[in-house]
């Protein structure tokens, strides 16, 4: 009885501790990302929900937009205010390298072997490069699984049918045979709407097509302070927007928009005016970002009810890895991700625990089938191992808000490029393009030749030193002068700005670091 006593007196002893640790409050993460407030403005979000309660966290927005983004961040780390977690696009900026030495973000642990998904996700070459001392700063929010698929991050559509119609038998594989397809489309005007040439939805990303003529390797994202480098001739590093054929690539585009295979207004067109040209049959071939699903999705379910109930793939094709001045198949190189995700140095042990975890769910197939198809059960049901959606009149990220914060979070799509990810019915058509394009690039064999951590080094000079591709070929195109004057003016100008001086501070710091 003593016995029974005694340990029904613990029992009794412990339960205050135990119903303490029943009602623990979560741990509040706050967060800022685009539009954040509004992703977590649902009452009744059942996926905020089940997040919130899988890891016992509170997510709490520190609201940013595609507007303040930049300007709010950097007031919050002048104050020593920063959110928890917050995601920018500071690689290669002063601020990325600022916070790190200013001691404002923490540093991902060197083991990631408790976060096994979100380790093999970093595990890329081009993201590894960004450590400094061995330690990664981010968490890069991943666009493709490695470098052969940025193919895709520059697709070309284009109008077989009219081709065809115009008496073009081959699909297009080298720039000559572009150019004539396109022409030979422009001449005949099957429709008799006054076809004109290639539009885009973004004018500024024709670098990531026509550099591959001459330059691979040199073109930009936009943020001006991605350019890669190599060694050249002399064994020093040097940007290799400046040491490859820029000449032949820069007469490439003034040719094609004299005559015409880049349309006259190509710079002034909007995305909107873009997209309705080439839903009208008024251009001939369209540029745009974001891989043949990104393409289809934006002109697929709409193709029919302009184009006479044709499908979209019954008309377009896209445009294949094409072969440049040497006759190597190249293709566009950036960046394997697009911004990042930062911890705030003044997270708890227990806090960064909790935001890997969410990090690695979020990069799992687990959670990628949750962002992209919801609830089984609810919103999808598997069919022979593959979600199948059910019939809803809201989209998912309506039903459930904190979707188009998890959607972004961590990646931006990496799903799509993964031949293991279960696919919705009907979307193998355009996903089986993007493979094509990733398998092309793959069998043309060796990457240029560049060392992303001089991408990522930072000296005072480099810092400040901007390269605008995009802009400059622009103006090289429908300039007016002689090409080989513009461009010799071009290179005369970023001499002027300090290039052979950065060049200089670079090299010498690549030396101190055993580059």
């Amino acid at each position: 009885m003593k016995k029974i006593l005694s340990l029904l007196l613990a029992a009794v002893m412990l339960l205050p501790a135990f119903s303490a640790a029943l009602a623990q409050e979560p741990v509040e993460i706050r967060i800022a990302c685009w539009d954040v407030e509004a992703a977590l403005s649902g009452e009744n979000d059942a996926i905020r929900a089940l997040v919130e309660q899988k890891f016992g966290i509170r997510l709490a927005s520190m609201n940013v937009t595609w507007d303040d983004y930049v300007q709010k961040i950097q007031a919050w780390a002048a104050a020593d205010s920063l959110p928890d977690v917050f995601a920018i696009d500071a690689i290669c900026t002063p601020n990325y390298y600022a916070w790190i030495e200013d001691g404002l973000v923490k540093a991902l642990p060197e083991d990631l072997s408790a976060y096994p998904n979100l380790a093999a996700y970093l595990d890329v070459e081009d993201i590894q490069a960004l450590k400094i001392d061995g330690q990664l700063y981010c968490i890069p929010r991943k666009t493709y699984p490695d470098n052969y698929w940025n193919a895709c991050d520059r697709v070309i559509a284009y109008r077989w049918d009219l081709a065809q119609a115009a008496g073009i038998t081959r699909e297009p594989e080298t720039f000559d045979e572009f150019r004539a397809m396109i022409q030979a489309i422009i001449a005949a005007d099957p429709e008799g709407k006054q076809i004109q040439g290639l539009t885009s939805l973004q004018a500024k990303q024709l670098d990531g097509f026509l550099f591959t003529y001459s330059m691979p390797a040199a073109m930009s994202d936009g943020s001006g302070s991605d350019y890669k480098w190599a060694r050249n001739a002399d064994g020093q590093y040097a940007p290799i927007y400046f040491s490859t054929d820029m000449l032949s690539t820069f007469q490439l585009a003034r040719d094609m928009y004299t005559e015409g295979t880049i349309e006259r207004d190509y710079a002034l067109t909007t995305s909107s005016t873009a997209t309705e040209k080439f839903l009208t049959g008024q251009s001939a071939a369209i540029l745009g970002g974001g891989g043949v699903q990104a393409m289809y999705g934006r002109f697929g379910k709409h193709w029919a009810l302009a184009n006479n109930g044709d499908s979209f793939f019954d008309d377009v094709r896209v445009l294949r890895v094409l072969e440049g001045k040497d006759g190597l198949k190249t293709f566009p190189i950036f960046r394997t991700s697009w911004s990042e995700s930062y911890i705030s140095v003044g997270v708890t042990d227990e806090k960064l625990d909790k935001i890997l975890a969410l990090y690695d769910y979020l990069v799992s197939t687990e959670g990628q089938m949750l962002i992209y198809y919801g609830l089984e059960g609810e919103d999808y049901d598997l069919v022979d191992g593959k979600p199948v959606s059910r019939p809803s009149d809201t989209t998912l990220s309506t039903k459930y808000p904190v979707i188009s914060l998890l959607g972004v979070l961590a990646s931006w799509g990496d799903q799509f490029t993964n031949r293991d990810y279960p696919t919705a019915a009907g979307d193998e058509a355009y996903r089986d393009c993007d493979f094509a394009l990733a398998e092309q690039a793959r069998a043309t064999g060796d990457l240029p030749d560049f060392d992303m951590r001089i991408t990522y080094l930072s000296t005072p000079l480099k810092d400040s030193f901007i390269i605008y591709p995009a802009d400059d070929l622009i103006s090289v195109m429908m300039g007016s002068e002689p090409v080989e004057k513009m461009v010799e003016d071009l290179v005369n100008a970023y001499n002027a700005k300090g290039l052979q001086e950065m060049i200089d501070e670079v090299n010498q710091k690549a030396l101190e670091l055993g580059y």
